[in-house]
């Protein structure tokens, strides 16, 4: 069975126009089995009851049955990795970051001539993950995240003769937010400070921010179909 992917966050309206196709999820006595079996991965355990309560409208609607499992916190990929290798293997899945969508990437249709893909914004259609002019994954959730600056550390580096910047307000570009980290490094023990930057920790639960966030520069969810 071929496999396609639904992936990437971008407007609550995408999430919105999708919702009634892809989250069609459940099941219920109104299901037919002769018009077909979606199955649906999830790795958004906080949504699962949303996403159980619009499978039983799908089904109500158009008779199809959509079951949906949940991986748990810490062993998505594992239990990914497994469903997709069976038969009966899962028709939808979510996916989070560029590093997920290039693991099952091998496991996906393109999106671009769908119906669900056409109702997306020009932004959403940006969003989707490309390869060489096809679109294979479509806005989900949109996720933002940013560079928290310690302003004491920052004024302090700032009034010294050897500073980049008069102030943060001058970091406005990589090139400068460059300059300033190296500038940092170098003199870090008149400054009093381990380095430039700091993380609250590199033990396995912050594998998630350093390769989805850090590294792609954007969330996503996915599909199979």
């Amino acid at each position: 069975m071929k496999q396609g992917i639904i992936t990437k966050t971008c407007a609550v309206a995408a999430a919105l126009a999708m919702g009634v196709s892809l989250a069609a999820c459940g099941g219920g006595s109104s299901a037919d089995s002769d018009k077909g079996h979606v199955y649906f991965m999830n790795n958004k355990s906080e949504v699962v009851d949303q996403y159980k309560q619009l499978a039983e409208m799908y089904t109500e609607k158009t008779g199809v049955q959509v079951d949906v499992q949940t991986g748990a916190s810490g062993t998505y990929d594992a239990t990914m990795s497994s469903e997709l290798a069976k038969s009966n293997a899962p028709t939808m899945f979510n996916i989070s970051g560029f590093d997920q969508f290039a693991k099952y990437q091998k496991y996906c249709e393109p999106l671009q001539d769908t119906e669900a893909y056409k109702l997306l914004t020009d932004d959403g259609k940006a969003y989707s993950y490309t390869i060489d002019g096809d679109s294979f994954t479509l806005p989900y959730a949109a996720e933002w995240y940013g560079i928290i600056y310690n302003k004491k550390i920052i004024n302090d580096y700032a009034s010294k003769d050897y500073a980049v910047i008069k102030s943060a307000d001058d970091i406005k570009d990589y090139k400068t937010l460059k300059a300033v980290a190296e500038s940092i490094n170098e003199h870090k023990d008149d400054l009093g400070v381990d380095g430039a930057f700091a993380t609250p920790g590199l033990d396995a639960s912050d594998t998630y921010r350093f390769s989805a966030h850090m590294g792609a520069s954007r969330c996503t969810t996915s599909t199979r179909t």
